[in-house]
């Protein structure tokens, strides 16, 4: 920003993650690599359910929507079932003396190269908080400001996390049920079982009973995908109190249903753009937008040449 001819300072690297069915780790272990023939690291985690495997370092263009290549896939694993497959870019801290990507430092850096503009390059997302907290507090000392306290983000919990205990699910277990239409239209009561209880619990803490109120009252307490604990009530519920804007927002952001399973995704869209068009008053025109831009963000979880995945069994 301060110098128009200055050299780029981030090199963006692909990385690329695929995603199996959950027996390849079972649960509270995981499996690391520490040295493929190129010299790179290898892990197998499991992750929502399932097991996610990676990763791959390879430069890369930046662009919206990066596609996992199938020779990164081939990388990670060569004759297995994939639920998904998908690509992310590094933001890099540039270094002259880099060969390649894989030799670049992961670290963050913050630098002021102009007097008061502070920079930050780097870095990764299982980070944010330190990064944030190096450049406020490169800031503070560049603008000779005088902070009344010291950074505080140690002490923050997320959004629900006070109160929350690992056996908080049995309250929804035990107090809510979920009510749901049968296929001839019926309004039934149904048990809110232990996997949706532990899914609602771990991903809304506190406010998980906020969740569990509305499958309860309003008739949107069925499955949104055979073999998943996500429900409808959560639509509903990210739409009106986590600016769920977008079909896509919920299957990536607010759940993550299409990076376990792109499939079951796209057969979850129907009903989840349903929910959102009556949440925010979408027409029928903004609703066929909704499904197009949706489905082709779902085949970016595919690559070129393994269009097709699986459920998880072998044939």
């Amino acid at each position: 920003m301060a110098n128009k001819d200055a050299q780029s300072m981030i090199c963006p690297s692909s990385g690329v993650h695929v995603v199996l069915p959950d027996y390849y780790s079972p649960e509270g272990m995981g499996l690391i690599v520490p040295k493929t023939k190129d010299g790179r690291v290898v892990f197998m985690l499991p992750w929502l359910g399932r097991t996610v495997a990676g990763t791959t370092d390879s430069n890369t263009s930046i662009t919206a929507l990066p596609e996992p290549h199938e020779d990164e896939i081939q990388f990670i694993l060569d004759a297995i079932y994939v639920l998904s497959a998908w690509s992310g870019i590094r933001p890099l801290a540039m270094d002259p003396t880099a060969k390649n990507t894989e030799s670049i430092s992961r670290d963050h850096v913050v630098c002021e190269d102009f007097p008061g503009l502070v920079t930050i390059t780097g870095g990764k997302w299982t980070t944010y908080r330190s990064m944030a907290e190096d450049a406020v507090n490169a800031a503070i000392k560049s603008g000779k400001l005088s902070p009344r306290n010291e950074c505080i983000t140690g002490n923050l919990r997320l959004v629900g996390g006070d109160g929350w205990e690992s056996s908080s699910f049995t309250v929804l277990a035990q107090q809510y049920v979920r009510m749901k239409k049968t296929h001839g239209g019926k309004v039934v009561p149904g048990v809110m079982d232990t996997a949706s209880a532990k899914h609602l619990s771990h991903a809304y803490g506190t406010l998980a009973e906020r969740v569990a109120t509305i499958a309860q009252n309003e008739t949107l307490g069925k499955r949104l995908a055979h073999g998943y604990p996500y429900l409808e009530a959560e639509v509903a519920y990210c739409a009106r109190n986590e600016y769920c804007e977008s079909a896509i927002d919920f299957i990536a952001r607010r759940s993550r249903l299409a990076f376990l399973d792109t499939d079951a995704a796209g057969r979850a869209l129907p009903r989840i753009i349903e929910i959102l068009a009556k949440e925010h008053n979408w027409d029928r025109s903004r609703q066929k937008q909704e499904m197009q831009k949706a489905r082709e963000f779902l085949e970016t979880f595919k690559s070129s040449k393994n269009a097709q995945f699986h459920d998880g069994k072998h044939k």
